[in-house]
This record gives C-alpha cells, structure tokens and sequence, in this order.
C-alpha cells in the first residue's frame, strides 16, 4: 500500500490535468471534434486507473523474492489488460445507453486492438513512473545515509575533543592540586598563583573548548598558562625553550590540539636535563599555523597514552583542516618530536 503525501497528490492531479488538457485538445482539434464532459470523464478514470495499477502493484511483482516472481508479473499484467478491455466496454455501453456516444459500440478485433494500444500506451508511462520512483527513493536513501554518516562522523569528532579534555584535566589536576597543598604550607604566593591557573584552565577546557574552533590567541594563552603553572612546579629544575611569533591575531584553531602537545610534554618528556631542554615553537601569519615541540623521552616504554592522544589529535585534524594541514610525530633519536602545521590559502 503506497501512502501520498498532500503535496504528492497536489503535483499528480496538476501533471494528469495538463496531459489531460493538451490531449483533449490536441485530439479534437486533430478530430474536428469534442466530447461530452462525462465522455472524458469516464475514460480518464479508466486510464489513470491502469497507469497506478500498473504501477504501485503489477510492476513490484517483478521483484518479489520468489522463483516465479516473472510469472506472476505476466499475469497480473494480463490481468490489467482484461480489467482495461472491461472497463472501456462498460463505459462504451454506459454511453451508448444514455445516448451520450455517437456511434454504437462494435466490438471488432479492431476494436481490440486500439483499445489495447491505448492501455499499452499508459501502461508504459506506469512503467516510466514505477522506475523514477525507484530510482528516486534509492537517491533519498543513499542521501540518508551520507547524512547519518557525517551525523555519526561529527558525533565521534565531539566525543574525541570531550576524551582529550578530559585526557587533560585528570592528569592537570592531580599534579596541580599536589603542587598547591605543598605550596599552601610554604610558598602562599606560588600557591595563589597556581589556583588563578588552574582556574582558568579548567574554565577553558570545559567551557571555551565546547566551540568547533577557538582564537589561536586564546589557545596560546592557555597553553602559556599550562607552562607557568609546570614552572612554579618544578621552579629551576624545569628547562624549556618557548618561542612565539603571532602575526595574525585572528587566526582559529581547533581548541585543545595545542595545549595537549605541550601537556603531553610534561606527562612524559624528561624536562631536568640542562643540556637537552624542552623546545616550543609556535607560528602564525596570515597563510598558516607553524607549531612544534621537542623533549627528551622517557624511556620506560609506558607510550600507550601518549599514542592514544596522537592518534586522535590526527583524527580530528584530519576531519577539520583535510587537505590542509600536515602533522608528524615519532621519535628522533632520544627526543620525541611534534610538527604541526595547518594552510589557510
């Protein structure tokens, strides 16, 4: 049982009233002729009848998952033909009865013959209408599934950027709560200016953090207050380089990629050689974003998480900026190297 929408039945009626229109006139003034009103009238209902009938149920019998599925489209195919043959005559006789039709019905071989034509003819534009609508509902349902695919892409990309922001904060907090109870008791100046720290970090990483991209400007920010707070941390024993050159203060980035490459500094770099420190550049000017970090690598083969990270900072570049970007990663010699760079033109 097929189900038309309003809409579909206001586009049939309009396209069977103009064929019936330019027909009607076409014939008659082809015939010199026209007919009564109910002449058209009931021989139209007979041939849009064959058209849907036709259409919505003898044509689906060719593909039914059944063996003899050819025999059954022949005979409801024959089937339509008889019940056409049928109709036409009946509505001959009708006219014939009430003197509605000029000539008496003579039901001849010729006869037959073009009132076959005449149901071939729509049974053939059944046929045409059957296929579109296949074809248009295969259409819609690859549509729909390119829109559940990009529905499930964008779901997995939220919940990759909600996995690294929780990646972060654990592992932050933590240390830095530590950090702040042994300074509360010591240092209430450090203390302080960790809490101010942390607190604007936690404020980033679950709230700015929810928006598609971010300022670079904001992202830097908040990735220079994550290196103060690992400073007051580890004071003189902490050495690392940090290098910044922004030229475009409007330039957006994913948020959180950056500020997990340099987290991921502090969760497994050695960071207290003197002759091998850590090393942050950062870039942007008007064509791209130039970003990379170097450290000296722990060596206890726990690289599990630090994979996991990379892995899904690749995902997520590669779902925003494809085509556009270039990031590497990997170990070069005892240090472990980040190189990110992302293309605006």
């Amino acid at each position: 049982m097929v189900n038309f929408s309003k809409k579909e039945i206001r586009i049939h009626l309009i396209c069977w009233l103009v064929y019936i229109f330019v027909e009607v006139v076409l014939a008659g003034f082809i015939a010199e002729k026209f007919h009564s009103f109910f002449f058209y009238a009931l021989f139209y209902v007979i041939n849009i009848g064959i058209f849907y009938f036709h259409s919505l149920w003898v044509m689906p019998l060719l593909y039914k998952k059944s063996k003899n599925r050819l025999l059954y489209f022949l005979l409801g195919l024959l089937f339509a033909y008889a019940l056409y043959l049928a109709g036409v005559t009946i509505v001959n006789l009708l006219l014939e009865y009430f003197r509605l039709k000029p000539s008496p019905l003579d039901f001849s071989l010729k006869y037959i013959s073009i009132t076959l034509f005449r149901a071939t003819f729509f049974t053939m534009y059944g046929t045409g209408y059957f296929y579109l609508n296949r074809y248009l509902e295969r259409k819609d349902g690859e549509m729909k599934r390119v829109l559940e695919i990009e529905g499930l892409k964008y779901q997995l990309v939220v919940a990759e950027k909600d996995f690294l922001r929780a990646q972060i904060n654990p592992h932050l907090l933590f240390n830095t709560l530590a950090f702040i109870r042994n300074a509360s008791k010591n240092n209430l100046p450090n203390a302080s200016l960790a809490i101010g720290g942390l607190t604007g970090l936690m404020e980033y990483a679950l709230e700015d953090s929810k928006s598609d991209f971010v300022l670079l400007t904001r992202e830097i920010e908040q990735m220079e207050n994550l290196i103060k707070l690992n400073r007051l941390r580890f004071e003189h024993l902490l050495h690392l380089n940090y290098s910044r050159d922004v030229r475009n203060e409007g330039a957006v980035i994913l948020p959180i990629i950056l500020l997990t490459l340099v987290e991921n500094i502090f969760k497994h770099g050695i960071l207290n050689n003197p002759d091998h420190p850590a090393n942050i550049e950062i870039f942007s000017d008007e064509t791209q974003i130039s970003f990379s970090t170097s450290n000296l690598a722990q060596t206890n083969g726990k690289t599990t998480g630090r994979k996991n990270g990379m892995n899904n900072i690749s995902a997520r570049l590669k779902h925003a900026y494809t085509g556009r970007h270039h990031f590497v990663y990997g170990m070069i010699g005892s240090k472990f190297e980040t190189q990110l760079k992302i293309y605006f033109v």
